[in-house]
């Protein structure tokens, strides 16, 4: 598994579902289920921010970029 998923899964796992049962996995579907609610995307956001080192346009905040981890990494070319 890459750094970057690694990472990612990580602060997910340890920070946006600490309280839950659940755990994530690089394909889970992070909104279908309501295991990322809407202000935990906001962090998520911030996190992938600070991972790749840029701002996220507007235009690219849509659902289908962070539906997984797997597609998060794979848009924004997370290292």
């Amino acid at each position: 598994m890459s750094d970057a998923r690694d990472r990612l899964l990580s602060y997910i796992n340890g920070e946006l579902l600490k309280d839950s049962t659940h755990r994530a996995v690089p394909d889970t579907p992070l909104f279908e289920d309501g295991w990322i609610d809407s202000l935990n995307i906001l962090k998520l956001i911030a996190f992938v921010e600070l991972m790749i080192g840029r701002n996220i346009p507007d235009e690219e905040i849509v659902m289908k970029n962070f539906r997984t981890v797997t597609m998060i990494v794979e848009h924004f070319g997370a290292k």
